[in-house]
């Protein structure tokens, strides 16, 4: 529990204004996770860096929060933009913005001798509008071990839950994305020794079968992984 700096009333970790008299709790962002952390903090509760520049506000349409209707606001996020919920802590990002977070994630380490404090999770199950295009969302588990169910529009971007970005980036960095990877090209590996079966017993196998028609079966994108981890 954390104390608000206006009223004293107690406050969760991870709440961006007090319950009691509305006064902002959580003010630094951190430019590594985007997690929002009180203002006297000198690491990020989220991924456990110490905290320095923050990221910057971006031009971009205006997205309203799904859960909370009120208008998010667009941070700048490398190719694209990440909206964040000033009230909720809900996070939509841009399906380029999350390929860049994904990758520069995959290259970290998890900061030594410091641990990742989880950040309150919503754990209720239900299904949200796109706030680019309002259509429904598909709930997706975010990669085998991640523990983290998203909400993706295979158009414009994915929808975290406060707490779930910071969980899944902190995957990413244990190995998750490579796992993925791996487990990905097994997967076309597969379909490609099936191919060459079928075409074996049809007696109908071309010369061109060891071609690069095969082998970019085995070359995975980030953009490959990216759909392949949200299923679309």
């Amino acid at each position: 529990m954390l104390v608000c700096p206006s009223c004293g009333a107690g406050v969760t970790e991870g709440v961006r204004r007090c319950g009691h008299c509305a006064a902002p709790v959580s003010t630094v962002r951190c430019g590594c996770c985007f997690h929002m952390n009180v203002h006297d903090a000198a690491y990020c509760s989220g991924c456990g860096r110490e905290l320095g520049l923050e990221p910057v506000a971006r031009d971009g349409p205006p997205h309203d929060c799904p859960d909370c209707r009120m208008p998010m606001d667009p941070l700048d996020c490398g190719p694209g933009s990440l909206y964040d919920c000033g009230k909720c802590g809900g996070q939509f990002v841009e399906h380029a913005a999350l390929r860049d977070l994904l990758e520069q994630h995959d290259r970290l380490e998890t900061p030594a001798g410091r641990q990742q404090r989880q950040a309150p999770v919503d754990t209720r199950v239900r299904y949200i509008s796109c706030p680019a295009c309002h259509s429904m969302m598909n709930r997706r588990n975010f990669g085998a071990g991640s523990g983290v169910i998203v909400d993706v529009c295979s158009k414009h971007g994915t929808w975290f839950d406060p707490g779930e970005l910071p969980r899944v980036l902190a995957y990413v960095e244990s190995g998750g994305l490579q796992r993925s990877r791996v487990a990905v090209q097994e997967e076309r590996e597969q379909l490609a020794r099936e191919r060459l079966r079928q075409r074996v017993a049809a007696v109908t196998l071309p010369p061109s079968t060891n071609s690069r028609e095969t082998e970019d079966l085995f070359t995975v994108s980030a953009a490959d992984l990216l759909s392949a981890l949200l299923g679309f």
